[in-house]
């Protein structure tokens, strides 16, 4: 861990927890009532592949990153599947 502290970007409390987990190939992702079984999704600020990985405040519950997000992959083979 490095020296300097970073803050959260929302209420800027130093009460940052950062969560790394290895998944293999199995991570289920629900969205819109549809479930989607396979890796991590690498464009929803979650991590990728097979690690999930995110950071988050403690005190105000924000999840660290930039958004909004743009439509993501899981998000257009929904509405594919929709038509």
């Amino acid at each position: 861990m490095s020296a300097s502290r970073e803050s959260c970007q929302t209420c800027l409390s130093t009460r940052l927890i950062k969560v790394t987990a290895k998944t293999s190939e199995y991570c289920l992702v629900e969205m819109a009532g549809q479930r989607r079984l396979g890796s991590v999704p690498n464009d929803m600020n979650i991590g990728g592949d097979e690690y999930l990985e995110f950071q988050y405040c403690l005190d105000c519950g924000q999840v660290q990153g930039r958004f909004p997000l743009p439509t993501t992959q899981l998000e257009r083979q929904l509405e594919s599947a929709r038509r």
